[in-house]
């Protein structure tokens, strides 16, 4: 392979980085081409990228998803992760969902961006139905991914922060709030028809 098209596939591998935010799938079409070509990149990478895409933006079965991966990358890390969070979203478990989010490799949190306002939506919907009268605040920051659900992993500031925007995230779903006795703001699930519809 010549000089100009490992820098072409350099550029690339730059561009669709860059691009990632803005969801360009014809970049990445692009480097499916080039990559198809015998370009060596960063293939698993942008494997694990678009394993993300179909995962979080088609029904698809799961038959589909695994026949797209290879054995040799289905052992990448990135390939691993999307793997994971596909595995958290069919099976409705927001917390891992948040967990790998946190510990996304690569760029892979820009794609679960675009999921996280689902998810949570999902998680107090589900939590709003199970739990009566009232939910504590931070229980909810933690399961939704606002606050970390590991004691040992945070510190008192990073939660705090996280508190609070939960708090106005659950203000802007137009959610009941309320503080209980002891001073922990509650939310109030009897009420919160918004989030149990």
């Amino acid at each position: 392979m010549n000089s100009s098209k490992c820098i072409m596939y350099s550029c690339q591998d730059t561009t669709l980085r860059h691009w990632l935010t803005f969801f360009d799938l014809q970049c990445q079409s692009q480097l499916k081409t080039l990559y198809a070509e015998g370009s060596k990149g960063c293939h698993m990478e942008f494997s694990a990228y678009n394993l993300l895409r179909v995962i979080l933006h088609a029904n698809n079965s799961r038959d589909l998803v695994s026949a797209i991966l290879s054995v040799e990358t289905k052992k990448d890390e990135a390939v691993k992760h999307a793997l994971a969070v596909r595995a958290a979203v069919t099976s409705g478990n927001y917390v891992q969902f948040f967990r790998l989010y946190k510990t996304a490799p690569n760029l892979n949190t820009c794609l679960m961006d675009l999921y996280v306002e689902k998810i949570r939506y999902t998680a107090v919907r589900c939590v709003s139905r199970s739990c009566r009268p009232t939910v504590p605040i931070s229980y909810i920051a933690q399961i939704v991914g606002f606050t970390n659900a590991s004691p040992i992993e945070t510190t008192e500031e990073k939660d705090s922060d996280g508190l609070e925007e939960c708090v106005e995230w659950l203000k802007a779903q137009s959610a009941w709030l309320a503080t209980e006795n002891i001073g922990e703001m509650q939310l109030d699930t009897r009420v919160c028809s918004v989030l149990a519809s």
